[in-house]
């Protein structure tokens, strides 16, 4: 028996092990593991996965001892005396003679081209004989001789082909299940999610497709209905009662309109069935206050703790995020975030080897036109999060990227980090000091590493001036000053800044209009007072 990785169905075959992994083509960061008898390979696509155990698993069945006529293709150039058993073998045999310089005529019967350039060849026999047979070919080419021989004869039933698609009605090897319908209800789901999260089409381009979609497949079922009851009513004595009885059961048993006529059918409804089907994340609505038309503004906040939660419930990303990944290197090469001096420092990366270590990264962005009259109306703020315990190849991959946080940029400014912030900071200081408590039983605790972003959304982000044309203090790593970075020295920097210094041109905003290039007023101090950790 063959379990599925993905859902623990087992299977008798290898064939229906291939068939049921199709159910799973679309699910996201997915794994594709061959199980054929000393290979380990693992595929990202499906495609490929099936590919793979055509060429390298597809055993033909044993001999059997019959009376065939093999045919037997003997090369026409004079001098050549060269024969094969296979056309395609034949054609490169040709090529090679026309690279040697000599002509070669078409082997097709009735067609008279000769050619003296490889190229020429190859294109006229894929345009003009695409889809020539053996019998295609002229006498001149081929000797045929009835002889006894031992031929391979392979039925449909032992075929692992690429006739997969017939194989069907073989329930030895799909094993048809009594949740069948949930997963292929789950795999158009996880399609159509593609189609709107991947894709970036939008919602009535999804409703059209789907409606032109059943529209087709009624249309095709129709067909081969009719073409059943006649087929039925010729070869069988069943009354046109019980053909209506069998068309009707085949066409109940439907799940493609069972799906599109059902929760596939409206936008809403797609809605409602991917929140019931996937673990969704209800984001928060996080109440700002009033601006100065008195209007109500929002953050929206999706749970940093419950997004880990549920990434943490995959044995196969709970595997990557407790495994280490990093590797023994030289004390002089930083090949990872855990070579830094600050990594190896923190008392709580010390303690806690296996903790979750999250990157954020933040970045503004237009939803209209950047050009327009609405410029930096409608700008907003995000905020994402990854893990930097997954493997290198994949931690700067998009996909393993969730969202944390949206806010317009306007609101972010005027109502200050402390409102913005203030549900994502409780959840980093809960994740760090409680942890989250996986399927498993186990405690995962983890903390914020770094933030990551641009020069403008890092100075917005740690309230420094984002005026980097103008203001004297400009950098946010140094105190360096705009009159002595355009001096003699390009190379020349400033003091360092310090948390130190930074607290103090924090205490000096209150009083003088000296702030070093650091421009937090409101709300700094409230979350000083409520929020006592750093990041």
């Amino acid at each position: 028996m063959l379990n599925c990785n993905f859902c623990g169905k087992s299977v008798k075959t290898i064939k229906g092990y291939v068939l049921h992994c199709k159910l799973h083509r679309n699910e996201p960061h997915c794994l594709f593991k061959c199980c054929g008898a000393g290979c380990g390979r693992a595929f990202v696509r499906y495609g490929a996965f099936k590919a793979h155990f055509y060429r390298k698993h597809n055993v033909p069945a044993a001999p059997v001892s019959v009376r065939a006529v093999v045919n037997t293709y003997r090369c026409p150039v004079a001098l050549c005396e060269h024969q094969c058993q296979e056309i395609k073998d034949l054609l490169t045999h040709l090529k090679e003679h026309i690279a040697e310089g000599c002509a070669v005529g078409c082997p097709v019967t009735g067609c008279k081209g000769v050619f003296n350039i490889k190229s020429s060849f190859t294109s006229h026999m894929s345009r003009k004989h695409r889809d020539f047979s053996d019998g295609s070919i002229s006498d001149l080419y081929r000797e045929s001789a009835s002889q006894s021989s031992v031929a391979t004869v392979v039925t449909e039933s032992d075929s692992f082909g690429p006739q997969v698609n017939e194989v069907e009605t073989d329930e030895g090897d799909m094993d048809i299940a009594e949740n069948f319908s949930d997963l292929f209800l789950r795999n158009v789901s996880l399609f159509y999610l593609k189609l709107q999260g991947q894709f970036m089409l939008p919602a009535s381009t999804i409703q059209n497709i789907v409606e032109e979609m059943q529209n087709i497949h009624d249309l095709g079922q129709t067909y081969t209905l009719s073409k059943l009851s006649s087929l039925l009513k010729k070869e069988t004595p069943l009354s046109d009662e019980d053909i209506t009885k069998v068309c009707e059961s085949v066409k109940g048993f439907d799940l493609f309109s069972a799906c599109h006529t059902g929760p596939m059918r409206t936008a809403y409804s797609r809605t409602q069935s991917f929140k019931k089907m996937f673990n969704f994340i209800e984001p928060k609505k996080l109440f700002l206050g009033r601006d100065e038309n008195r209007r109500d503004r929002f953050a929206y906040y999706v749970p940093v703790r419950e997004t880990l939660k549920c990434l943490l419930e995959s044995d196969l990303w709970l595997s990557c995020v407790s495994g280490a990944h990093s590797t023994e290197t030289s004390v002089d090469v930083l090949s990872d975030i855990s070579d830094g001096q600050i990594f190896k420092n923190k008392d709580f990366f010390v303690q806690n080897p296996s903790c979750l270590k999250l990157v954020l990264y933040q970045d503004a962005f237009e939803v209209v036109n950047p050009l327009g009259s609405a410029k930096t109306k409608h700008k907003v703020l995000a905020v994402y999060v990854s893990v930097a315990n997954l493997p290198l190849h994949v931690r700067s991959d998009t996909d393993h990227m969730s969202l944390v946080l949206l806010c317009r940029e306007k609101d972010f400014k005027e109502f200050g980090h402390a409102k913005v912030f203030s549900e994502f900071l409780g959840d980093l200081k809960e994740l760090e000091e409680n942890g989250i408590v996986t399927s498993h039983k186990t405690v995962v605790r983890g903390t914020l590493y770094c933030i990551a972003g641009d020069n403008l959304g890092s100075h917005c982000i740690g309230g420094f001036s984002e005026n980097f044309s103008c203001s004297q203090y400009f950098c946010r790593y140094c105190l360096i000053t705009r009159s002595e970075f355009q001096g003699d020295d390009p190379n020349l920097c400033g003091p360092e800044r310090t948390i130190e210094k930074y607290d103090s041109a924090i205490e000096r905003l209150q009083t003088e209009d000296t702030s070093e290039g650091v421009k937090f007023r409101n709300g700094y101090f409230r979350a000083k007072q409520h929020q006592k950790f750093h990041y």
